[in-house]
């Protein structure tokens, strides 16, 4: 009878050890915005206990007692690891690789080479645009096109001026850019005849164009949380004239 008692009180004795040196934690797991994500997995840290989160984002494992942090996985997101705590545990993850579209409307200046003769030809004129691409937590990309639509300036306005470069973020509301691409360099000439026998003057001038490479460099920023603004300077040159595009910018973060 004795050794009955012994053996019972031994069961009861290991029973109660075993559930003083296991713990329960639970909580949930869900993206930055609240979402659940379900498959995601939870372990204990430098442990061999892990789940599956469920259906509904949430997850119940038993641990050591003497854990102190549990991590928390999900493809494509970064892994996260909290401090154990007796409450419900939320875990927040983040993309591993998070990034913005954008897409700016955009417009400018355009100064020119200019020869002229006797006469003040303007060598001044707008330009229009779009700029679109990414913006990563670091860094990003874009392509830029603007035109010359003023035929008297570029005698072919259709070939735009295109651009391809990185954005590297300087600041949470900012992106400085930089690229290079192709462009149309345009030159303007002009000269001031006066009539003979006459006191009037015939003023005339006409425009060319020349292949050249592009060049940008500029700042593209985050005025709110779907708005973008950008400002810059485009230098498209052929290494003997050059024109200077001076554009700014706004548009739609998606």
């Amino acid at each position: 009878m004795k050794k009955v008692f012994f053996m019972l009180a031994l069961a009861l004795t290991s029973t109660a050890a075993m559930a003083q040196s296991t713990r329960i934690i639970k909580g949930a797991v869900v993206d930055k915005n609240g979402n659940p994500l379900p498959g995601a997995t939870v372990e204990a840290t430098n442990g061999a206990e892990s789940t599956t989160v469920d259906a509904d984002g949430t997850f119940s494992l038993e641990v050591s007692r003497w854990l102190n942090t549990a991590t928390a996985r999900y493809a494509g997101m970064r892994k996260k690891t909290l401090e154990v705590q007796d409450g419900d545990m939320v875990f927040r993850l983040s993309p591993k690789y998070e990034m913005d579209w954008f897409l700016n409307v955009v417009s400018g200046v355009v100064t020119m080479e200019r020869y002229a003769r006797n006469t003040n030809v303007p060598n001044t004129t707008y330009s229009l645009g779009l700029m679109g691409g990414f913006l990563g937590k670091n860094w990003g990309g874009y392509t830029k096109l603007l035109w010359t639509p003023n035929s008297s300036f570029a005698s072919e306005p259709a070939v735009p001026t295109v651009t391809i470069g990185a954005t590297k973020r300087v600041f949470s509301f900012m992106h400085a850019y930089a690229g290079a691409g192709y462009g149309k360099v345009n030159v303007v000439y002009g000269e001031t005849l006066k009539i003979p026998s006459s006191d009037e003057e015939l003023s005339y001038y006409d425009s060319w164009n020349k292949d050249a490479m592009a060049f940008d460099l500029g700042a593209i920023f985050r005025v709110k949380k779907h708005i973008s603004a950008n400002v810059g300077i485009s230098w498209v040159t052929d290494f003997d004239q050059a024109n200077y595009y001076f554009s700014a910018g706004v548009g739609y973060v998606f």
